[in-house]
């Protein structure tokens, strides 16, 4: 080889290395537009809100709801109605509230339980919807609906509730709020795929229940993150499927269990701390205290009836929950949410995404 040409292959001119960088920043850019799908896993126990959080991606990421999306949606929601004030008609009996009304509101009452699902459709039945109206504004109705942690009912639904007079009518079409508030139990597996930022995303929606649960590990290979959803206001109820297992205990648990998997070593834990607005509004009468399984939260000196300091608690016990060590400490980024807030979850899943994107990249090799 002569000498001038070993000088050509040695030497690198300034212009050449502004080029080298150049097409490191475009094979960045490339990887974030053509990199592997990123699997992002929502878990947590059932009735949590991670199916309204799985709806607000549609919303922010996809194509938004049809016209055929929401004739389903109303008919889930008259579901939800009807089901809902059953649920209220039977706490009576069972909680000995029948001396708080009147015979003809039983008489009533005994009515609406008779009704099956699917038997009546509210908007075509306007005396169904009516006498449905007139039962939530009953005082035992009322009395029953102040005990609802004694029993199985979707906080989220008392906005039903106060408008029913919209929902049952003829041409009633469901609002974007009243679809994220909509409650079908998740069984199976529901998965969307989004273009975010230019990368794939495949958002995995599973069952939360505990017959559901076993489902899961067929879809925790190639994990990049795990969305873990908690409600915060249920600290005071119990399993729709064990009446004996308080929610929050129940979610503390899992958590642990997921956090801790092995399988999960290098994958992202984002959690989601939910149902802040509901939150808010229930410890002002129920104190976290007064709950058999939270009784060290007065015993610290916390105040009670206090929202940030309820939500710092519970935050708390989630992170105790992770026991991974040094040097594989597993990073926990936690935040408190309200699913049914579009632009709440919109900001803060910026801010998760951000991190996968730029973590997926330094596996890459692409950053430091």
């Amino acid at each position: 080889m002569m000498p001038s040409q070993s000088a050509t292959y040695i030497c690198s001119t300034a212009s050449e290395l502004q080029r080298s960088r150049d097409i490191q920043k475009q094979a960045e850019r490339d990887y974030y537009k053509g990199q592997e799908e990123i699997k992002l896993l929502l878990l947590g126990a059932g009735e949590s809100g991670k199916s309204t959080v799985f709806k607000q991606m549609k919303i922010l990421y996809g194509a938004g709801f049809s016209a055929d999306d929401k004739a389903n949606f109303r008919t889930k929601i008259h579901q939800n109605v009807l089901t809902g004030i059953q649920a209220l008609c039977t706490a009576v009996m069972d909680l000995g509230l029948t001396g708080e009304t009147d015979d003809d509101a039983l008489e009533l009452m005994d009515e609406i339980l008779n009704i099956s699902e699917g038997q009546v459709d509210l908007s075509e039945d306007k005396d169904i919807g009516n006498k449905l109206s007139s039962l939530w504004r009953d005082p035992a109705i009322q009395a029953a609906w102040d005990r609802r942690s004694e029993f199985h009912i979707i906080e989220s639904h008392a906005a039903y509730f106060e408008k029913m007079d919209v929902i049952c009518a003829p041409n009633y079409e469901p609002s974007k709020d009243d679809i994220l508030a909509s409650r079908v139990r998740t069984t199976g597996v529901i998965q969307e795929e989004y273009m975010i930022w230019g990368s794939k995303f495949v958002i995995i929606d599973v069952g939360g229940q505990t017959s559901e649960r076993r489902k899961w590990v067929h879809h925790f290979d190639a994990c990049q993150a795990i969305l873990f959803v908690a409600a915060l206001s249920e600290y005071d109820q119990y399993l729709f499927e064990d009446n004996t297992k308080n929610r929050m205990v129940d979610a503390l648990e899992l958590f642990e269990k997921i956090c801790n998997e092995k399988l999960f070593k290098e994958t992202h834990m984002i959690l989601f701390l939910n149902k802040r607005d509901l939150f808010e509004q229930k410890i002002q009468h129920t104190a976290i205290s007064s709950v058999p399984f939270f009784e060290d939260y007065a015993a610290e000196g916390r105040p009670e009836n206090d929202k940030d300091a309820g939500m710092e608690y519970f935050k708390d016990k989630f992170m105790e929950q992770n026991k991974t060590k040094a040097p594989f400490r597993k990073d926990v980024f936690a935040h408190v949410t309200c699913a049914t807030d579009t632009n709440n979850v919109e900001h803060i899943f910026n801010a998760c995404k951000a991190i996968i994107l730029k973590d997926t990249l330094s596996a890459s090799g692409f950053m430091a």
